[in-house]
């Protein structure tokens, strides 16, 4: 008994330590999700700056610095490098609460993108240049801060513009107190370039057999199906609404809020990720449904907006008074005169300073003071004060019809200038529909870059190229 009870110690001892050891060899980054104070050239809190002498800082982003409008991928900040056409570029680093140990194989995944803006002064030229020619991150491991004694991993070029996660696998040679992460260009390069990446929600780094590969999450997707994109007018105060989310497999990793009030009436198939939900009990106007899902490597959120007008009630015609069988007067109908008509008073307001008068067919107004959130299309708190004064101007002048247009500086490629315009231009008129201003009243596009007012070449200039302007389409409805 004695020696079976000893035998039984030394393997639970054993197993402990093993466990305990396993748990010890796991490395916890610090702030691996790179929070901080948004700023420029200030690196977050456990970050070294490794650059250049003389040359900036990386910045923590979203800022607005630099046209970078990115939401994070987690938490409230994220880490932003660039490479620079002056052959230098820019690395943090920091010190390991354990070691990597030589000789034994890691796991490690981190969310990567980069920025379709990334607007600063060229080193060579000095003027302005949009730094996105795609690169790679480099991660090196080493003895003391910003050391690079051997190379660990790096990844592919990044050259997604939304957030994706990259695994990494790597066996260190050596044993290394510090880890450095470094932007680099694509290689082999012959001349310098201007480039960013964007880093976020990095992972512990943990040990694996040498022989298994890393295990990594897909980042969620979630968007409406019906209604999807322009909101759904309803003349009843019930509809199904249908979604879609992808890289989800549990129910409770969705939220679905109608109202801003959190339901659970809805239906989640696993084997498809369709989502169906009987929307009931509408407000009047506007009805804002939000959707959400999650898992370890992100969140992604969408909206429906229903739009609840109840059909109005007509009058109907006065039945005739019961009568004997016998009777066969013919039915007289009561016939109810309309209401008369109410004079509508002339209106006083006035769309950014002109007034109903000096309103003529195809004028462009630019709105002025108009600005948007970090995720690039979504309106701020101040916004909204100007466009109430302009959906005044339209409820109280129901015969003008105007295009919302969207326009953009000279800094990115076609494809993103047309995208972030139209986005903007409809924003604006979606915005206005919400209100209560009727389709027919309003339309969007966006320009791009196509139609600029001022130089690219100065900040000032971008600015006023980067707007958003109302035409007036007709006078007469």
């Amino acid at each position: 008994m004695t020696t079976r009870f000893s035998i039984c110690t030394v393997i639970l001892s054993f197993l402990f330590l093993l466990n305990l050891s396993a748990q010890e060899a796991t490395i916890q980054l610090i702030n691996p999700s790179f929070e901080g104070f948004p700023r420029a050239e200030l690196v977050p809190t456990g970050w070294k700056d490794c650059g250049f002498p003389g040359e900036s800082a990386p910045d923590t982003h979203p800022i607005g610095a630099f046209d970078v409008v990115k939401l994070p991928s987690d938490g409230n900040t994220y880490l932003g490098m660039v490479v620079r056409d002056n052959d230098t570029w820019e690395r943090v680093s920091q010190q390991l609460k354990s070691p990597i140990k030589g000789g034994v194989c890691y796991s490690f995944n981190m969310n990567l993108c980069r920025s379709e803006l990334y607007v600063s002064r060229s080193r060579v030229s000095n003027t302005n240049a949009n730094y996105v020619t795609p690169i790679k991150l480099v991660i090196w491991g080493g003895d003391r801060h910003c050391s690079k004694r051997e190379r660990l991993a790096e990844s592919p070029i990044i050259t997604n513009t939304a957030w994706q996660p990259y695994a990494f696998k790597f066996e260190s040679k050596q044993t290394h107190t510090h880890i450095t992460f470094e932007a680099f260009y694509k290689t082999p390069v012959l001349f310098p370039y201007n480039g960013n990446i964007l880093l976020d929600k990095a992972s512990a780094i943990v040990p694996i057999p040498c022989d298994e590969e890393p295990m990594l999450a897909q980042i969620p997707e979630a968007y409406f199906t019906n209604p999807s994109g322009e909101p759904k007018t309803l003349e009843t105060n019930t509809y199904t609404v249908t979604a879609m989310v992808k890289n989800i497999s549990q129910r409770e990793d969705i939220l679905m809020k109608v109202n801003g009030v959190e339901t659970d009436r809805f239906q989640f198939d696993k084997k498809t990720g369709v989502i169906k939900a009987k929307v009931t009990k509408l407000r009047k106007g506007n009805n804002r449904i939000a959707l959400q899902a999650s898992n370890e490597a992100g969140i992604t959120r969408d909206n429906a907006i229903l739009i609840y007008e109840p059909e109005p009630v007509l009058a109907l015609k006065e039945a005739p008074a019961t009568r004997p069988e016998t009777y066969e007067a013919p039915v007289e109908t009561k016939v109810i005169p309309p209401p008369p008509p109410v004079r509508k008073k002339p209106s006083n307001s006035k769309i950014e300073g002109y007034s109903r008068a000096e309103i003529t067919k195809g004028q462009i107004i630019k709105i002025r003071s108009l600005s948007f959130k970090m995720n690039d299309s979504t309106l701020t708190e101040s916004a909204h004060t100007r466009l109430d004064e302009i959906y005044t101007f339209l409820s109280e002048n129901e015969d003008i019809v105007i295009e919302i247009g969207g326009h953009t500086s000279g800094l990115c490629d076609d494809y993103f200038c047309n995208i972030l315009s139209t986005a903007r231009a409809k924003e604006v008129a979606n915005y206005l529909q919400r209100k209560g201003i009727p389709r027919r009243q309003l339309s969007y596009k966006g320009y791009g870059k196509t139609k600029p007012i001022a130089s690219n070449n100065t900040t000032g200039g971008r600015r006023k190229n980067q707007r958003v302007e109302i035409k007036i389409l007709s006078t007469d409805g």
